[in-house]
């Protein structure tokens, strides 16, 4: 909401163009994914795609102390193309296969790198569903960290427990289990099965079916998702752990959800972590209202404590270094933006981590309000403070995963990005159910940008090519420098607007908030900047002594201030650019720069008609508040029954 002060009156009336601290979740997240990699393709072979994945079986045997691994992996699927004559899948070369079975028929497999291939004797018919097992085992290339290795054995600190666990995004899943890497293609369900020895505990995705005591001195954790998943958000974690787990009320859940954490079996460690733990709770509540009911409650959500210097968002069940609010807050995003709804392409991941890192904005919106607008303001640092200037929310390169997880592209600018929608939408309640409308036509699926786009444009019922244009698959940012000046209570505001990268964007067509600062108080209006030299003319009965560009950044943009012109408001031309002020308002609110014999009305947020008129000759239009409830409306300006545009006020 803008604010205003009582008791100043301040009317617009031209509008002139006159050429015509906690460290983030998400830098967490994002500091240690920048690694640059070796080029990899999200399916190692097209043959890959002539199959469809229903139900993957993964049965091992690991301990915490090192990356040795054995066992079998048991694919069920179905043939998708017109024959299928070859069976490829990918493995690492530092693990063997052991033997390979389809529908019980041993055959032999071979290989072309990490691309593994066995040649059936009989071609498999369209649709013929069919059963491939693999056995195998080895070493896994051992890692430390993102886009190493597949799996990674390292101690913790500050327990020095040693732990095994996985870590497949964006292309390692082949690092430790015989996969096909495709996210399009997610799996209906899985089995993870885990021996390890006993004293140690094996965490992954789903509920745990049972613990079975094996020859040996072993124990068999049994887990099962019967929800779909993409393959790299499948997981393992392995180390002597407690099993702290409870059960959580969540709107809109039939029945409570589990909450399950595996935490360092340590002298301490639970009690270190407990009250950051429990405050998941809030956030499970809260994200379930806003982006609707936890997408996973059949089973469970939780965490699994690894040497991680951030996190992983695996299904049900996040990996993390600790519990920090913005690091569970983001991984909890991830929940619904990522897993239940993932991206379709690495090309659109900045639905998965752009909304995940803005999940933590609105976590402190919620929570700790008073910290939500320093992290808002680390988003923009984190991408005006950079010498490169170039560079797409929208990866121009997936081969690179340093490209693919930018941190300044895919996690802050893609978070500042949807504040600035949230802006431009202009009504939360319309746009949290944006987001809940999205996640009802994904679910358990995948998303690109064209279709998020499509489905917001559709919702709002507004034109969003030119936001996602400008924002998501150019690159650069506006860059404004303000000048003003007043004569007795005349105030002229001119807004000059250049580009960070010119050559891709000339010019950002947006809203944009200004605040008037005065001796008798300040206030605010919503601007449509649409050139790159505008002048606006106000009427204020207040001393004006400055102006602030987007006081709440709303809009991404390089701020280089604002200075007095006492030459401005000389030789100035109207336009028809339309506004409204003061907003919000007590008593009025003067609407300026209308069309002539324009038919309007003024609903509630429900799409009642308080009001409702025609503009006659004039070029502006007076709306009297009395009668009206506080709250918002939309003064909407229509051309016979078709809405050409509409502006939201506010009644204080």
């Amino acid at each position: 909401m803008l604010g205003r002060i009582a008791g100043a009156v301040l009317s617009l009336l031209i509008c002139i163009n006159s050429n015509g601290q906690t460290v983030a979740g998400w830098q967490q997240c994002a500091k240690y994914k920048t690694t640059q990699a070796a080029g990899k393709l999200t399916v190692a072979d097209v043959v890959e795609d002539a199959y469809d994945i229903k139900h993957v079986k993964i049965d091992i045997a690991l301990t915490n102390q090192s990356t040795d691994i054995h066992g079998v992996v048991t694919v069920q699927a179905s043939v998708v193309v017109s024959q299928l004559d070859t069976y490829v899948f990918e493995l690492d070369t530092m693990l063997r296969v052991d033997s390979f079975l389809l529908n019980g028929i041993k055959m032999p497999v071979s290989n072309n790198g990490h691309i593994r291939s066995a040649m059936l004797d009989v071609p498999l018919p369209h649709d013929a569903p069919f059963t491939a097992t693999i056995y195998y085992g080895g070493t896994a290339d051992a890692g430390n960290g993102y886009y190493q290795a597949g799996l990674n054995n390292t101690d913790a600190n500050p327990y020095k427990i040693k732990t095994t666990y996985s870590l497949a995004e964006p292309y390692l899943a082949y690092k430790w289990w015989p996969c096909k890497q495709s996210l399009q293609d997610k799996i209906d369900s899985a089995d993870i099965w885990i021996t390890v020895p006993a004293g140690l505990k094996a965490g992954s995705n789903g509920l745990l079916q049972n613990i079975r005591n094996i020859a040996g001195g072993q124990q068999r954790y049994e887990w099962h998702t019967g929800y779909p998943v993409a393959y790299y958000l499948l997981a393992i974690s392995v180390a002597p752990y407690i099993d702290y787990h409870y059960k959580i009320a969540i709107p809109g859940g039939a029945d409570s959800l589990l909450f399950q954490n595996y935490v360092y079996d340590a002298p301490g460690a639970l009690d270190n972590y407990k009250q950051s733990i429990d405050s998941t709770a809030d956030m499970l509540q809260y994200f379930s209202a806003i982006f609707g009911t936890y997408p996973f409650m059949k089973e469970k959500y939780g965490h699994c404590i690894v040497p991680l210097p951030g996190g992983m968002e695996y299904q049900t069940m996040t990996s993390c270094g600790d519990f920090g609010s913005m690091l569970v807050s983001h991984e909890l995003t991830h929940q619904w933006f990522g897993d239940h709804v993932t991206c379709a392409t690495w090309k659109d991941v900045w639905l998965n981590e752009g909304f995940a890192s803005y999940g933590e904005y609105l976590f402190l919106e919620h929570f700790r309000p008073k910290d939500a607008a320093a992290h808002m303001q680390q988003f923009h640092d984190a991408v005006l403070n950079k010498a490169e200037k170039h560079g797409a929310v929208y990866v121009d390169d997936t081969t690179n995963d340093g490209r693919i997880f930018d941190g300044r592209l895919s996690y802050a600018k893609a978070a500042a990005v949807i504040h600035s929608l949230r802006f431009v939408i202009d009504n939360d309640s319309l746009f949290f159910a944006m987001l809940r409308a999205y996640q009802q036509q994904f679910a358990f699926g995948n998303a690109t940008t064209e279709q998020f786009k499509n489905l917001a444009a559709n919702f709002v019922h507004q034109n969003l090519d030119t936001f996602f244009d400008q924002w998501i698959y150019k690159e650069g940012y506006p860059i404004y420098r303000l000048s003003w000046n007043q004569v007795n209570d005349d105030v002229f505001i001119k807004v000059q607007q250049t580009t960070a990268v010119p050559q891709s964007v000339s010019l950002y067509n947006t809203p944009l908030e200004l605040k008037l600062k005065g001796r008798q108080g300040d206030s605010s209006l919503r601007i449509y900047n649409t050139a790159n030299e505008q002048l606006l003319q106000l009427k204020w009965n207040n001393t004006m002594t400055g102006i602030i560009t987007d006081p709440g950044n709303h809009i991404l943009n390089g701020d280089l201030g604002a200075y007095h012109d006492p030459e401005l408001g000389i030789n100035t031309v109207t336009s028809n650019d339309i506004v409204a002020f003061p907003n919000p308002a007590d008593n009025y609110w003067s609407i300026i720069g209308l069309a002539p014999n324009t038919d309007w009305i003024l609903t509630d947020m429900n799409g009642r008609v308080a009001r409702k008129g025609n503009t006659g000759s004039q070029t502006w239009d007076v709306i009297y508040t009395d009668g009206l409830a506080r709250g918002s409306y939309v003064y909407v300006l229509l051309q016979g029954k078709k809405k050409i545009k509409s502006i939201k006020l506010i009644k204080e």
